[in-house]
């Protein structure tokens, strides 16, 4: 399987840009196919005034953008930290007193949305040296498929963030918090465990995880995203959160992803629509009122 892998990702980064662009919207033909039902459902539950025309078509860019991500971690081992630079960008907010992680020695907790390219946060350390100089753990979970694993899990660690699996990453992640460094967990994931709350208009099963940690230790909570302005391009941003408890924490940062997908078709398309995110919470509704 790696030789594969090492195959594709060079031809994904020695061919013309356009050999990516073409299989990230090949791929994401397959992914409407085999997810469309559930990605119209999710657009649907979200958005029952929009159309079926506009549902198809914020559908569409989703899984593209969806499949280019994943190329991406593919590609991105083969490419120099010089192209890393030129296609990700921080944003002046990550660096602000306000919005930016908190001065050395002080523990934040990013809360992570599926937007598309959030693969090319990992390279944030690469880009400014005041963010390496702080130890970033990372809650993912890992692939099935054991070379496929590695070869991504290197990726994304190529520039000093380090993963933990959601089975270790909990301890890991209030370690790093309670020593002055930062944890990054995906606030809005399909859970089994999390509290109900209503986002979008219906009730959705969320995770308290990060907000767990930042009540815990007291420290700063920012919402940590990758702004897509191109293929293969994006500016990091961070906008700070003003809850301290986990239940407010986790509220907001729901409240601030419900107002951006609402914000604009764009930034709507770059989320992912093919996980079932409402499925726990409709399902421990409907409990409720048996």
């Amino acid at each position: 399987m790696r030789p594969l892998i090492v195959t594709y990702a060079w031809l994904l980064t020695r061919l013309p840009e356009a050999f990516a662009r073409v299989n990230a919207a090949l791929l994401g033909e397959f992914l409407w196919l085999i997810r469309g039902k559930l990605i119209r459902r999710n657009l649907t539950k979200a958005f029952p005034a929009k159309d079926a025309a506009w549902i198809r078509r914020i559908g569409h860019t989703s899984c593209r953008r969806t499949a280019e991500m994943g190329l991406f971690s593919i590609a991105s081992p083969m490419m120099a930290e010089a192209e890393i630079r030129d296609r990700v960008h921080v944003d002046d907010s990550m660096m602000s007193v306000e919005h930016g992680l908190p001065p050395k020695g002080t523990g934040a907790v990013l809360f992570v949305p599926h937007f598309a390219l959030m693969e090319m946060m990992t390279a944030a350390p690469l880009l400014r040296t005041e963010l390496a100089k702080r130890e970033w753990i990372v809650i993912y979970r890992p692939l099935d498929q054991p070379a496929a694993e590695r070869w991504v899990k290197e990726a994304r660690e190529r520039f000093g963030m380090k993963l933990a699996s959601r089975r270790e990453g909990f301890a890991r992640s209030m370690k790093a918090v309670r020593e002055g460094h930062v944890t990054a967990i995906l606030f809005d994931q399909t859970t089994q465990t999390g509290s109900i709350w209503q986002f979008l208009g219906s009730p959705c099963a969320v995770t308290e995880l990060p907000g767990i940690i930042a009540q815990r230790f007291k420290c700063p909570s920012r919402i940590f995203w990758a702004d897509r302005t191109d293929f293969w391009r994006c500016r990091l941003r961070m906008e700070a959160l003003t809850a301290t408890d986990s239940i407010g924490l986790t509220i907001e940062s729901n409240n601030w992803l419900e107002t951006k997908l609402r914000s604009n078709d764009d930034t709507c398309a770059n989320w992912l629509w093919a996980h079932d995110r409402w499925k726990h919470g409709e399902a421990a509704f409907k409990k409720l009122g048996e």
